[in-house]
């Protein structure tokens, strides 16, 4: 387990042509769209009440110490 992994970024592999540069390049532009659109949404959902409830009761907390 304490064996460290080797990574070699995507850009940096022997042999790439430039298809496959401009493919990858943009499988990674379609994987950045996806996350920030995702990104976008989970940030415009409204916190649900139980959950304000306990960062109140949390804040309460502290606040006595």
């Amino acid at each position: 387990m304490s064996e460290k992994a080797s990574h070699t970024p995507m850009d940096q592999h022997a042999g790439g042509s430039a298809d496959d540069d401009r493919s990858r390049k943009l499988r990674q532009k379609r994987i950045g769209d996806q996350l920030r659109r995702l990104y976008d949404e989970v940030t415009e959902e409204a916190v649900p009440e139980e959950f304000l409830n306990l960062l109140e009761q949390a804040d309460n907390t502290k606040n006595k110490q």
